[in-house]
């Protein structure tokens, strides 16, 4: 999906979230005036995402301890980068990916709902190296460069957290949430598994913010999440008898950020 489709598809949900604020406002009568009473109830959700990674460059590579004591793995990497140890990696074009997923609410008090929201996160990266690639990258993996610099995921998302309620007005709720969440990631066989090994696992702290517009026969909630990777990424292994060029190594940390545009019906 291109950024020019995604950008086109917040605008329509602002819109569709603003009719549905107008007409919640419109209406005298309150919606569902029990529903918050429930003590648990389901839903499901849909959403946009953006991955992103926080990066820490090592200032040479070969500070990198996959080079200590493997001087044929030295060997094979500075054959690769032409002998140059300093320079530095980012993400760049970030892109939408999709979100799907359930709710459990539990009430616990008349401002507070405790949430759990299973689901699955789609998405991927690019980096981009500040240095030439050897072209002959492309022959050995048989990979053009974009497929060969991307990094696809496939998340379980395991989130939970607590909802705190503002007071209703009319047919609109706005809430703040605070969570923590365990994500595993599917991509068994990464298509840059010869350049970043990555773990599959790692946890995240949540928060997030939204509003609840109640309807007549549900409720609909548009949220925005921001998650934070606690553990770093990287996974500093190597295999030697490879001949495959080691830019991955310039990583010390890579920790994953999530933006995530999110859309609840209960």
């Amino acid at each position: 999906m291109k950024l020019f489709d995604c950008q086109n598809i917040v605008i329509f949900l602002t819109l569709f979230l603003s009719f549905v604020q107008a007409f919640g406002q419109r209406k005298s009568a309150n919606n569902l005036s029990y529903f918050d009473d429930r003590k648990l109830h389901f839903g499901f959700y849909l959403g946009l995402n953006t991955m992103d990674y926080r990066i820490t460059n090592y200032n040479n590579v070969l500070e990198n301890p996959v080079f200590i004591d493997n001087q044929k793995l030295k060997d094979n990497a500075l054959g690769f980068y032409g002998n140059q140890q300093s320079f530095s990696a980012e993400v760049y074009t970030i892109l939408p990916g999709f979100t799907v997923g359930g709710v459990v609410n539990f009430r616990l008090t008349r401002d507070f709902d405790l949430r759990f929201t299973p689901g699955m996160s789609l998405g991927s990266r690019f980096f981009q190296y500040f240095i030439p690639i050897n072209k002959s990258v492309y022959q050995i993996t048989g990979m053009d460069e974009k497929t060969y610099l991307s990094t696809p995921s496939a998340y379980v998302d395991l989130p939970v957290g607590i909802r705190y309620k503002g007071f209703r007005h009319y047919n609109l709720r706005p809430y703040i949430y605070i969570g923590a969440a365990y994500r595993h990631d599917l991509e068994n066989k990464r298509i840059t598994e010869s350049v970043v090994h990555l773990k599959k696992g790692g946890g995240y702290a949540e928060i997030g913010m939204g509003i609840d517009s109640y309807l007549e026969y549900f409720r609909f909630t548009a949220e925005f999440r921001f998650s934070y990777g606690f553990n770093s990424l990287i996974r500093h292994d190597s295999d030697p008898e490879k001949a495959i060029p080691y830019y991955g190594y310039i990583f010390k940390e890579l920790n994953s950020n999530i933006f995530t545009l999110l859309i609840y019906f209960e």
